[in-house]
């Protein structure tokens, strides 16, 4: 009976081992194929979301440059344009404080002054010949051969020797700029570069596996067999269109990510290998898919020795099966001690590109049945384990800041609900963080649907911007004053302007500023320039636009202030908060400014520009006026 039994037994494990192999195999399949589609995904997310990021970095780069001319040009005294040796020190003070090559102003005659030299140059410089009235961002070829950068600006209002200064211009090191962008960790690489429409190289910078300087479109042409990727890469720079193709480069697939540089031309390309986010899960695949065969395989090679064993003797059966199943026990446990090791090696991925993946399951009627938040996105937040920070959606929801919270919730619901899946969830806004306070954060999810169109699984990435994000507020923000600097304050307004939407437009210069200058030096000139900043904060309110445009001028934009009356007790209360300002080395001198103002009602739509002449006029006016403080009010 004992026997039989054993038999049993035996043959049920046999029928029981067949179906958890064939289990297996079916798993490993499909586990390998998913990891193929996933691969790809977010490889590709991730090479587009790299270089968005650095295109916006090489433009913010190239306005900040900009931002330095106007403010090189606004800062020009008397006194540097009294001489020529003045004029050059003055040049060589903004070459070396904005880190530009060099640093020039052009006269009526074509005449070029630096801080070293004065020559005529048109003939070497072709975009001062042809002449311009923009801002302009191009390029030079030195007689070396070799590409350089300029930015050029028109400029008005100065005189030098007897004539009219017309232009300045700055060369900027475009190869520095793009070699600071290179990201390279051990075994990863990643590459840019910028290009003209043409496929001409701007820079001299390597790019993966092809020579410095080389034409990109010609090395893709050389390495396409088939003529797809160089016909599509061909039009996308004429036409300046974003995208993507795969190439072979050192024998090796990459992808080669292109995205146009916004008013420039040039088109910044990224060269990223397979072997920095693709090989490496797929490596991981492979390896997870080889210890499920080799578990597979020593399953079998146990069952056979186990049936040997066990037509030998069925008495000394117990004491093979338990020494057996201690050995699978210990081979299982080092299997999964494997696959823990390879999880962690994709977390790292996640942490080197400030990433991390979420998932979401939905039922048949589009509710949440399953949130599963990664161990790198909870680690990005300053959370350790799924016990401080639940799978569950309001873990995230409870953490949105309150003036993001409606419009993000809003954009996630209306792309579960588009059945059509037209709607994209791709989003940025702010979440607090355990230790930092609230950051800045880009989520986009790709959502997978049924049959009917219903959501199945949405599957989503999130990025750390927040230094982007910092960045951008630097650039839009006047250092001393924190108030906003003059292009983000005119841009602002203008599209007030241009929308129709009224308000009071107020200008103001402060009485006497030189005065307190030459008398008391810059340092009590920059504390009055910070507390006049102080008291437009104080007047208007948290919503409404201030900014400074430059010495001791200010502007100010109030909405949906439509009435004179409502105008004047603004104005008024500015006038009385500068009579509170007290600065011990004025010794009791007060503070006051002449201001202009228009009151421009709603719907009514006009252009900064005019907007601008009318109100300064209003201040040159005030300015004549007997009194302190005085205001004049612009005709509509």
């Amino acid at each position: 009976m004992k026997i039989k039994e054993n038999i049993i037994v035996f043959t049920g494990g046999i029928i029981i081992l067949f179906l958890t192999v064939l289990s297996t195999l079916w798993n490993v399949n499909s586990a390998q194929r998913q990891t193929h589609l996933v691969a790809e995904s977010v490889s590709n997310f991730y090479v587009e979301e790299l270089a968005n990021r650095r295109v916006t970095i090489i433009s913010d780069a190239l306005k900040q440059n900009f931002q330095y001319m106007h403010n090189a040009i606004d800062s020009i005294t008397k006194e540097d344009i009294s001489s020529v040796s003045s004029l050059r020190n003055y040049l060589g003070r903004i070459r070396k404080l904005y880190g530009v090559e060099r640093f020039s102003f052009v006269n009526e005659d074509g005449l070029i002054y630096t801080a070293h030299s004065t020559s005529s140059g048109k003939s070497r410089y072709p975009f001062l010949a042809e002449g311009f009235s923009e801002p302009l961002v191009t390029t030079v070829v030195n007689y070396g051969g070799e590409k350089q950068l300029f930015i050029a600006l028109p400029v008005s209002g100065i005189t030098f020797d007897g004539r009219q200064i017309t232009a300045c211009f700055a060369q900027v090191n475009i190869d520095q700029m793009v070699r600071s962008k290179t990201f390279r960790t051990e075994n990863m690489e990643t590459y840019f570069n910028i290009y003209l429409k043409n496929g001409e190289s701007l820079t001299t910078v390597p790019f993966g596996g092809v020579e410095p300087g080389r034409n990109i479109l010609s090395v893709i042409k050389e390495n396409d067999e088939s003529r797809e990727s160089f016909i599509k890469i061909t039009d996308d720079f004429l036409h300046e269109r974003k995208g993507m193709i795969h190439v072979p480069y050192r024998r090796q697939d990459a992808h080669l990510y292109y995205t146009p540089v916004e008013e420039t031309g040039w088109m910044l390309s990224i060269l990223v290998y397979d072997n920095v986010i693709t090989s490496q899960i797929r490596e991981g695949s492979r390896t997870i898919v080889a210890l499920n065969y080799l578990q597979i395989l020593t399953t079998l090679l146990f069952v056979i020795v186990l049936f040997v064993i066990f037509a030998i003797t069925l008495r000394k059966n117990s004491r093979l099966v338990i020494e057996q199943e201690k050995r699978i026990s210990e081979e299982t446990k080092k299997a999964y001690d494997k696959l823990h090791k390879e999880t962690q090696g994709m977390q790292i991925i996640h942490s080197i590109i400030h990433s991390g993946p979420w998932t979401i399951e939905f039922n048949e009627k589009g509710e949440i049945e399953k949130c599963v938040w990664s161990l790198p996105f909870r680690n990005m937040l300053g959370y350790l384990s799924e016990e401080k920070f639940p799978d569950r959606l309001d873990s995230w929801e409870n953490l949105l800041h309150p003036d993001d919270k409606e419009r993000v919730l809003k954009a996630f619901w209306d792309s579960v609900n588009d059945y059509s899946g037209n709607t994209v969830y791709d989003v940025e806004y702010r979440l607090l963080t355990k230790n930092e306070g609230y950051k800045w954060y880009h989520a986009a999810g790709n959502l997978i649907r049924r049959e009917d169109g219903s959501p199945a699984t949405c599957v989503g990435l999130f990025i750390d911007i927040d230094e982007k994000k910092s960045l951008k507020i630097l650039s839009e923000t006047d250092q001393m004053t924190g108030l906003l600097n003059r292009v983000s304050g005119e841009k602002q307004v203008s599209e007030e302007l241009q929308h129709g939407k009224g308000g009071l437009f107020i200008l103001l210069d402060v009485d006497h500023f030189k005065f307190f200058n030459d008398t008391f030096g810059h340092g009590v000139g920059d504390k009055v320039i910070i507390n006049v900043a102080a008291c437009l904060k104080t007047v208007f309110r948290d919503d409404d636009i201030i900014f400074r445009l430059g010495g001791d001028e200010f502007a100010a934009f109030a909405r949906n202030i439509n009435k004179i009356d409502s105008a004047d007790k603004i104005i008024k209360r500015f006038i009385d908060s500068l009579k509170t300002i007290s600065i011990p080395e004025l010794e009791g001198k007060s503070i006051n400014a002449s201001i202009g103002a228009i009151v421009l009602p709603e719907g009514l739509v006009r252009d900064f520009a005019t907007c601008y002449k009318l109100v300064d006029d209003c201040v040159y006016v005030s300015k004549k006026t007997d009194g302190r403080s005085a205001v004049t009010f612009a005709q509509i």
